[in-house]
């Protein structure tokens, strides 16, 4: 499935929004950008509240611009799950599916499947007001999943939840949502939903997409965003991802490109995780030195980049990219220059899980 949004415009009062030229795969698309910048607008249009001033919507080779709502068939979660207090979880999964769907032998096996996947079985004869956040965005979902969707939609969906539930649903949604295989737009104001959940990122800005790729070469090549809330989200670090080759005794084995990296903690060999390594946690040496760090990584400098009393040092090894931040000192000293190779060093405390998804093989 592949949604197609072509020179696609919206103009208000005070705002416009495009020409966007976009295309979402089966994968999360996560959507970011200043309050104001379009977000919410571009998955409206998608889903049809609202229609486009010019441009096209397509989902395949069928053109849905000036289709209703109902013949879509897009998946949207809101902020607030909307749910109906006078009805019981199963019965508000149940609502969107007529009623002939729901004695359907394939529907009713489907159905149990999403329930089971989103581990709320026990829930399924409770009344709503006495669910928490997270089980009522899941609920949400649910209410969603069982209609089979060819495109999910989800705007800041954790935004209502309280801290200890959004980091829980976080850490199940990403599977959740890659089981579907459609493509799933994603918008949030969170740091962390982004790290956990995108495959691909857009930001939008002053109704325009300014920046448009996957999340490893946003994070990884030198992106720049003009919103200092995107700004935050690029400069956390170094994303690397990689195949867990051995795991034992809390140590672990990744292989990242060509690169045997080590982490702290225990995961499912030939799983796939995502880390975060902080810039300021790589040490640089122009010799191969005696250390307890594990990770010692002989890398090209790529690039240089000077702010206030710090040094951004651009790396780059067989498919893997760094940035390590120093001080100006510690640059001058080691007399470092764009095109030279030196070691990059860090411990195997430094790299922060952030997903994994089991079994590549």
């Amino acid at each position: 499935m592949v949604l197609n949004i072509i020179n696609v415009t919206k103009k208000f009062d005070d705002f416009s929004l495009g020409p966007i030229n976009t295309i979402f795969d089966n994968n999360i698309t996560v959507v970011i950008g200043s309050t104001g910048s379009g977000k919410t607008t571009l998955i409206n249009l998608i889903a049809g509240i609202l229609k486009p001033d010019t441009g096209q919507i397509m989902i395949d080779t069928i053109d849905i611009t000036n289709q209703v709502i109902e013949e879509r068939k897009i998946g949207y979660v809101f902020q607030d799950p909307s749910l109906f207090p006078h009805l019981n979880v199963y019965d508000n999964i149940l609502f969107g599916l007529r009623k002939k769907e729901r004695k359907l032998k394939e529907k009713i096996t489907y159905t149990k499947k999403i329930i089971d996947e989103l581990g709320i079985h026990h829930l399924l004869d409770r009344n709503i007001n006495n669910l928490s956040g997270g089980e009522r965005q899941k609920i949400s979902l649910a209410r969603m999943l069982v209609l089979n969707p060819k495109i999910i939609l989800l705007d800041e969906p954790l935004s209502h939840i309280d801290p200890i539930g959004r980091e829980k649903l976080r850490g199940e949604l990403r599977s959740i949502l890659k089981k579907q295989m459609v493509p799933t737009i994603y918008v949030t104001h969170f740091e962390e939903d982004v790290y956990s959940l995108a495959d691909s990122i857009i930001i939008l800005e002053n109704g325009k997409i300014e920046q448009n790729g996957t999340f490893e070469d946003l994070l990884n090549n030198n992106m720049r965003s003009s919103s200092e809330f995107t700004e935050k989200i690029l400069a956390v670090g170094n994303y690397l991802i990689g195949e867990v080759i051995y795991s034992q005794d809390n140590l672990t084995k990744v292989k990242v490109g060509e690169n045997i990296l080590y982490a702290i903690g225990k995961f499912s060999c030939k799983s796939q995780i995502g880390m975060i390594v902080k810039r300021e946690d790589i040490l640089l040496s122009r010799k191969k030195i005696i250390t307890s760090a594990r990770n010692i990584i002989f890398v090209k400098i790529i690039d240089m980049r000077h702010t206030l009393n710090m040094v951004d040092v651009y790396l780059r090894s067989t498919n893997l990219n760094l940035v390590a931040r120093i001080t100006k000192d510690a640059a001058e000293e080691l007399e470092i220059t764009i095109g030279e190779h030196i070691y990059a060093i860090f411990k195997a405390s430094a790299p922060h899980l952030i997903r994994q998804e089991n079994n590549l093989h």
